[in-house]
């Protein structure tokens, strides 16, 4: 009996509202609401909450940061954090018990259902078949991105692509699948997503877009060190009919006034007042300032503000050192803490930020385009082009008579000051091979070749016994 209860818990929590064999009465099944085309747009929305910020800490909205970033040579859990899984994972001591990890996996496939379920059920709705066949790319295009995700931070992975709609054990118990074959659904997803459209009006604002389909399969390409393709989309991107560009002016890429602009490809987004807020706002900011309720609980590791040159528009704009007090009005000083996410309108309370978190932008597909060129035909006048834009408008001297090694080490660094704090350090050091160098560099020299990848959740393996575990985290 415990046993099937287990099971019963872990399928609710990967089904989400799907339909049990065994469903209690009370349970709104699939059967009872896949009916009406507001059915398919709540469901579809249902898809964007789960994937990207339902509220508290999910995945887009600081999970990123404690399941992975954090374990870079950017972020170190601060000296408020008292969760032992978090200065584990910081520490690079985190085993497969740790509960970031497991919640990680976990919120994951709770949204890859719900998006299945949305693939599955919508085509069957008598509705506009325009905005039938828009919602079904939309979920196609977030279970891509998630199973991008998902590929990156464990390699092989269960790939379910269709709901979980009983309790039987080959509905539960899933095999891990081939890299290959993830990689190749996900492609498969975001190529049927290119179709979407190239924009939204400002009530649809957030959505995904033909653009942002093409933008994230450019960086698969890149993962997969795939050159041309990557070069190729990004340029679909870049010279397409979506209007992207970079602002003028980087503080307005992290701008509540113009967020959802033209340079924001795709993003999680967050509204503070209904518990959609963005928290990294409050975990970044130091405690102490009267008038703030902060947590103060993520730190920039040492080293980072260094960085930036004193010239580089963007390092005020990652980093603050000051704030004045909304009570007292005083100035307080404090070593430098990440600010791409701080709302100056919800400065009393952090946590109700509106500012949203990138996903991907205009800036990171030009720095794709210029290393996808490189690493293909060497640093041509295209590739100089597309990185110059972007030290461009941090106020930095343009790049010129670099070897291909030397131009591949400028991109690698560009990265890294343009995306700071964006979730994108773990990957590129993964994808790079350059993650244990970096962290000892960086002084975490717990770092181990298995900390490539991330252990499959204990808690995941002892439901479901065909979960094999990653090499270097135990049998």
């Amino acid at each position: 009996m415990k046993k099937y209860l287990l099971l019963y818990t872990f399928a609710v929590a990967l089904s989400g509202c799907a339909k049990l064999t065994e469903a209690p009465d009370s349970i709104l099944v699939t059967d009872q609401f896949y009916r009406t085309q507001e059915d398919a747009i709540a469901a579809v929305n249902s898809v964007y909450n789960g994937a990207l910020n339902n509220g508290g800490i999910t995945m887009y909205n600081r999970l990123f940061n404690l399941g992975f970033e954090i374990q870079t040579d950017d972020v170190i859990a601060g000296q408020r954090v008292t969760n032992i899984d978090v200065r584990a994972m910081s520490s690079l001591t985190h085993s497969t018990s740790n509960d970031r990890v497991s919640e990680l996996w976990r919120e994951h496939y709770v949204a890859i259902n719900s998006a299945n379920i949305a693939i599955d059920r919508i085509p069957n709705i008598e509705m506009d078949s325009e905005l039938r066949a828009r919602l079904v790319n939309e979920a196609k295009f977030l279970r891509g991105l998630l199973y991008f995700n998902l590929v990156r931070l464990w390699g092989e992975v269960p790939l379910v692509l269709h709901e979980v709609s009983s309790l039987s054990k080959e509905s539960l118990y899933v095999s891990r699948a081939p890299v290959e074959d993830v990689y190749r659904q996900v492609i498969a997803d975001l190529t049927d997503a290119q179709g979407l459209p190239p924009a939204y009006n400002s009530a649809n604002a957030g959505r995904a877009t033909g653009g942002a389909a093409k933008a994230v399969l450019a960086k698969v390409y890149l993962t997969r060190k795939e050159w041309g393709k990557a070069a190729a989309k990004a340029q679909e991107v870049i010279g397409g009919p979506y209007g992207y560009d970079l602002f003028t002016n980087f503080s307005d890429v992290f701008n509540v006034a113009t967020k959802n602009g033209k340079e924001h490809i795709f993003s999680a987004q967050c509204k503070g007042g209904n518990g959609q807020g963005n928290r990294l706002a409050s975990s970044c900011t130091p405690v102490g300032i009267p008038g703030v309720a902060a947590a103060g609980t993520d730190e920039p590791a040492k080293g980072t503000y260094e960085l930036y040159a004193a010239n580089d528009k963007r390092r005020d704009v990652t980093f603050f050192t000051k704030l004045v007090s909304p009570t007292n009005g005083q100035t307080y000083t404090f070593p430098p803490r990440f600010y791409k996410y701080f709302d100056p309108g919800t400065i009393t309370n952090p946590t109700e930020s509106n500012q949203n978190v990138p996903v991907i932008r205009f800036a990171e597909v030009l720095l794709i385009y210029a290393e996808a060129v490189n690493e293909e035909s060497g640093p041509t006048t295209a590739a100089y082009d597309a990185i110059n834009r972007v030290r461009a408008r941090a106020g930095l001297a343009p790049l010129a008579s670099l070897s291909q090694p030397g131009f591949r080490k400028a991109v690698y660094d560009e990265r890294r000051l343009e995306l700071m704090f964006e979730f994108q350090r773990w990957f590129d050091l993964v994808r790079t091979g350059r993650l244990i160098e970096a962290l000892n560099a960086a002084g975490k020299t717990n770092v181990q070749e298995k900390h490539y990848l991330l252990p499959v959740p204990q808690r995941e393996r002892d439901v479901n016994p065909k979960l094999s575990q990653n090499k270097g985290w135990g049998s």
